[in-house]
């Protein structure tokens, strides 16, 4: 008997102590108010969606200079919003003398500026310039302080940028089959179907987050990466990615199914394999982001980013996977319409 208790020891759930049950009380109720918020301003779309990753961009960028507990000087801090901002809505920017112009006309909708993640090489090297200058300038930012900023930086623009691009482009998609005409206003053709390809990314990364969590928390036995996140195991890893690969491809398979598609003609019914594929990277690339951004709170000796949500910590507590998996998802894309492109 002992023998085969011993042997089904590992599906054995956990013991929860109060501590972990506040803790989880705690993260569901910031989780629930966090989305009571979040999802008006993404089904909206537009400029609602455009303002509020604007305020996740300073919210991180603060979060980023603050990691290593110091004081710096308030140039850094101007030059770091600045280019946050040219790299995240370059896509915008760069259309600027089209409208001056006449080009291009003033509209309502922001969404038609994003048809692609772009990231201007100029624009990275006059960023790079900038923060390694603040080396001269401020005598407490040394180098390493300068790479660590400038990189995760450049991380969460295009993060953030591809989170723009994955909210627009099924708009941009859709007026391409309409000729070229709008969508209505706030760009919710079918009122919510233009909002479905990012709510799918963002599902499935909670998923893996939540389902590595809880299968971690009641069958959690072997660490996984314990130098880098010591509660992470390899049950609550496999847990989140089965979770949400499945989860995340019956949401995408279905809305495809009765005529609401992720995007048109790439992740629909009729190329159901790439949803599938996407499925499966989407919670992987999640699991890096985590770790990531993990590492870097383990080199800083910080236990949170911030404190933005109660349970949480900061923005970048709760979007380091996130930020990964819309560039995946964005990349995923990206090389979905040059491969289709090529079998037509």
């Amino acid at each position: 008997m002992s023998e085969h208790n011993n042997e089904f020891e590992f599906i054995q759930p956990n013991q929860i102590n109060e501590e972990q049950k506040a803790s989880m009380r705690t993260r569901i109720i910031s989780a629930i108010v966090g989305i009571v918020i979040a999802v008006p301003l993404i089904v909206l779309g537009d400029f609602f969606f455009f303002a509020f990753v604007a305020f996740l961009l300073f919210a991180s960028t603060w979060e980023i200079i603050h990691c290593a507990k110091k004081k710096y000087c308030i140039a850094l801090y101007i030059v770091a919003f600045l280019i946050a901002i040219a790299l995240t809505y370059w896509p915008i920017i760069i259309s600027i003398p089209d409208y001056v112009s006449g080009v291009k006309e003033f509209g309502w909708h922001i969404y038609t500026a994003f048809e692609r993640v772009y990231i201007s090489i100029s624009m990275v090297a006059l960023g790079a310039i900038g923060v390694f200058t603040m080396v001269l300038i401020d005598k407490g930012f040394t180098v390493r302080d300068a790479c660590f900023i400038f990189t995760m930086m450049l991380l969460i623009c295009v993060g953030y940028q591809s989170g723009l691009y994955l909210r627009y482009i099924p708009s941009i998609a859709n007026n391409a089959i309409n000729g070229g005409m709008p969508s209505s206003y706030f760009n919710m053709f079918d009122n919510l179907e233009s909002s479905l390809l990012i709510v799918y990314v963002l599902i499935a990364t909670f998923m893996t987050d939540a389902g590595a969590y809880f299968v971690g928390v009641f069958f959690g036995k072997h660490k996984m990466l314990e130098r880098i996140s010591p509660k992470k195991t390899w049950e609550g890893f496999f847990g989140g990615v089965i979770i949400s690969s499945i989860v995340s491809f019956a949401f995408a398979f279905l809305f495809s199914m009765f005529g609401h598609p992720l995007l048109i003609g790439v992740l629909d019914f009729d190329h159901w394999y790439l949803i599938l594929i996407l499925s499966f990277l989407i919670p992987m690339a999640s699991v890096l982001g985590d770790f990531v951004f993990s590492s870097a709170k383990r080199f800083f000796g910080i236990k949170d980013f911030g404190n933005l949500m109660p349970g949480h910590g900061g923005a970048l507590d709760r979007l380091d996977s996130v930020i990964f998996t819309l560039t995946t998802t964005a990349v995923f894309i990206s090389a979905a319409y040059y491969f289709l492109s090529l079998i037509k």
